[in-house]
């Protein structure tokens, strides 16, 4: 199992950052690999949400589809991936602090197959997007990009 952490203190109320973060059509505007997410369920996110969402990794197209399965809100939600190349999931946990927010995102991931075989590259790979993801995150709500 691969496992790691990202933290950024964003300046916005942890409100802005957890209803941005929690909608999965936002995943385009700062995920930077993710090109497309698809509800697969209707409604507010909450437990049992699922989506489907095409990644461009390594130069190649990924999909996973994943489950809410954690959702307290303003305070931490997390996933499961229930199909796709790469078994797990991640937790986002946000924590109020004088008006701004610690975001914290924690991924697991089992690798298999074409990576099992690369895993120590896949991992500093992986985990260095996830890193310039909380880092465009930051900056996109930072600059007031998160209004429609």
């Amino acid at each position: 199992m691969t496992s790691f952490t990202c933290e950024v203190t964003i300046d916005r109320p942890v409100e802005a950052v957890y209803s941005f973060v929690n909608e999965p059509s936002n995943n385009v505007k700062w995920q930077t690999s993710t090109v497309e997410v698809s509800p697969l369920t209707e409604g507010p996110p909450g437990v049992g949400t699922k989506a489907t969402e095409v990644r461009q990794f390594l130069g190649r197209r990924f999909e996973w589809s994943y489950e809410v399965i954690e959702h307290v809100p303003n305070e931490r939600s997390a996933v499961r991936f229930t199909s796709g190349p790469i078994p797990g999931g991640g937790t986002w946990i946000f924590e109020p602090l004088d008006g701004r927010t610690r975001f914290t995102w924690v991924v697991n991931m089992e690798a298999s197959g074409f990576f099992k075989l690369a895993e120590p590259v896949f991992a500093r790979l992986a985990r260095r997007e996830v890193q310039s993801n909380c880092g465009h995150l930051k900056d996109l709500l930072e600059a007031g990009l998160d209004s429609p």
